[in-house]
C-alpha cells in the first residue's frame, strides 16, 4: 500500500484535534507534559505550521483519505531532550499516530513509517540514525517498531512525562536493507 504525506496546514487542525481526543490516541499522546490537552498540543502544531518550531508535521493519507500524523525533527534541536537521550550521535526523532481507529492493527503503522523515513525524514535531515520513544507501556507500538527494524536502546525518563520512553533506534542503511 502506498501512503502520501502532506505538510500539516492550519485547515487540518480541526481533524487533528478530533484524532487527539480519540481514546486510542489520547491514551498515549496525553502524557501529562502539555496542558491543557489537546489545546496545548494543537498550539505546538500551529507553531510548527508557522515555522516557529523545528518539528516537521505531516498528515498521512491512504487513497486521498487522511488517516494520521507523522512528525520528524533533529534531536539536537531540543538541547534538553538531546541531553536526556544522551545518544552520542546526531539523530532524527520521529513520532506518529493513526487517528482512525478502524485502521489500527492492520500493519499501517510500520508500513507508513518505513515509507515516511525513506522518502521524507532521512532525505530531509541527511542523517543516518533515527530514534523513536514510545511509552514503555505501549507494547503494540514497540512490537510494530521492532518489525520495522528499530532496536531497543534503553528506557529514558523525560521530565514531565508520566511514563519512561522505550528508546529505539534504526539506521537508514538497516531500513533500506529490509523488504518493503
Amino acid at each position: 500500500m502506498a501512503y502520501a504525506f502532506a505538510p500539516l496546514r492550519e485547515e487540518d487542525l480541526e481533524l487533528v484535534q478530533r484524532w487527539l481526543l480519540e481514546p486510542h490516541v489520547k491514551r498515549w499522546w496525553n502524557d501529562g507534559s502539555k496542558n491543557p490537552y489537546p489545546d496545548a498540543e494543537i498550539a505546538d502544531y500551529r507553531d510548527a505550521i508557522l515555522g516557529n518550531d523545528p518539528t516537521y508535521r505531516y498528515v498521512a493519507h491512504i487513497d486521498g483519505r487522511p488517516i494520521g500524523i507523522l512528525q520528524h525533527y533533529r534531536i539536537a534541536d531540543d538541547p534538553e531532550y538531546a541531553e536526556a537521550l544522551a545518544l552520542g550521535e546526531d539523530a532524527i526523532g520521529v513520532d506518529l499516530f493513526i487517528g482512525e481507529a478502524e485502521l489500527l492493527g492492520r500493519g499501517h503503522g510500520p508500513a507508513m513509517l518505513r515509507q515516511f523515513l525513506r522518502e521524507v525524514a532521512f532525505p530531509f535531515h541527511g542523517l543516518d540514525a533515527c530514534v523513536i520513544g514510545p511509552s514503555v507501556k505501549n507494547l503494540a507500538a514497540i512490537r510494530a517498531y521492532e518489525k520495522l527494524g528499530f532496536r531497543p536502546l534503553r528506557e529514558v525518563h523525560i521530565d514531565g512525562e508520566r511514563d519512561p520512553e522505550f528508546l529505539m533506534r534504526v539506521t537508514a542503511g538497516a531500513l533500506s536493507s529490509m523488504q518493503r
